[in-house]
């Protein structure tokens, strides 16, 4: 396994970089059980030790699940919500760093993390959040495993572009801060509750972005890392959005007014 993760991160384009966003599931790699468990901190340390002491590296570090469960965000204590062994790992490190937001969290490790990490918005995908303040820090996106769950600024995107399958909800959350709770406003862009809104797994927009070589991708195991400019690729996702606004959906031919209400 040494050797494979080896192999790979050297395969990785990092000297441009100054950022680098990973998210995905390991269990994506096929690796067993055994190395599984080994694999977030041999990765850590050999891509640490390529990137250099002064650049950062972030992972998503959400807890969507409040919005169902009415549980109370710790900033330092609440698990991530389906977003892999990775990000767990790391948000656990004694020196990373978590932004506040209670539903769509990042954690990071490095110099400047608490820069972009720190005040962000109310917000989930709007100005000022993480996944704006990214754009300015000159990053790399890297998926473990292939991206189709792993894009989360595709949400930003739909932000930016305004698609018709999601509007802006406020939650109040109740939030930990030492030994006191209070709820903190916050917005998320949802899907409107209808069967109709079947969602394709994100298969037409991957599919797109493979065909205009968005992606560097590399052999990691059974599986692969998927690698690009975090920049180019919003773009990308917005100009197919805007060609588009449907695309995720399944059936695209639904309009607004037969499930705005159902």
């Amino acid at each position: 396994m040494l050797s494979k993760i080896h192999n790979a991160i050297n395969q990785i384009n990092t000297r441009k970089y100054n950022s680098f966003y990973i998210a995905g599931n390991i269990y994506n790699f096929g690796f067993s059980i055994k190395d599984t468990e080994l694999f977030p901190q041999i990765f850590l340390d050999k891509f640490q030790k390529k990137i250099g002491k002064n650049k950062d590296l972030y992972v998503p570090t959400a807890t969507l699940n409040l919005t169902e469960n009415r549980g109370k965000f710790s900033n330092k204590n609440s698990k991530s919500y389906m977003m892999g062994i990775f990000s767990e790992f790391i948000r656990k490190k004694r020196l990373s760093f978590r932004s506040n937001h209670p539903l769509w969290s990042f954690a990071g490790l490095g110099k400047n993390v608490k820069k972009v990490l720190k005040g962000t918005s109310y917000s989930a995908y709007g100005k000022n959040s993480v996944f704006e303040r990214l754009l300015k820090r000159n990053t790399l996106f890297i998926s473990m495993g292939k991206p189709h769950k792993s894009m989360g600024m595709l949400h930003y995107a739909e932000h930016i572009v305004g698609v018709p399958y999601r509007f802006n909800k406020e939650f109040r959350i109740k939030v930990q801060i030492k030994n006191k709770i209070k709820k903190q406003y916050c917005i998320l862009g949802v899907r409107f509750n209808s069967n109709k809104l079947a969602k394709d797994d994100n298969k037409k927009i991957v599919m797109k972005l493979k065909k205009k070589k968005i992606f560097k991708i590399i052999k990691l195991n059974k599986g692969e890392l998927y690698c690009a400019d975090y920049n180019l690729l919003v773009n990308e996702l917005i100009n197919i959005l805007n060609d588009n606004p449907k695309i995720w959906l399944k059936n695209e031919k639904v309009d607004q007014k037969n499930y705005i209400d159902d």
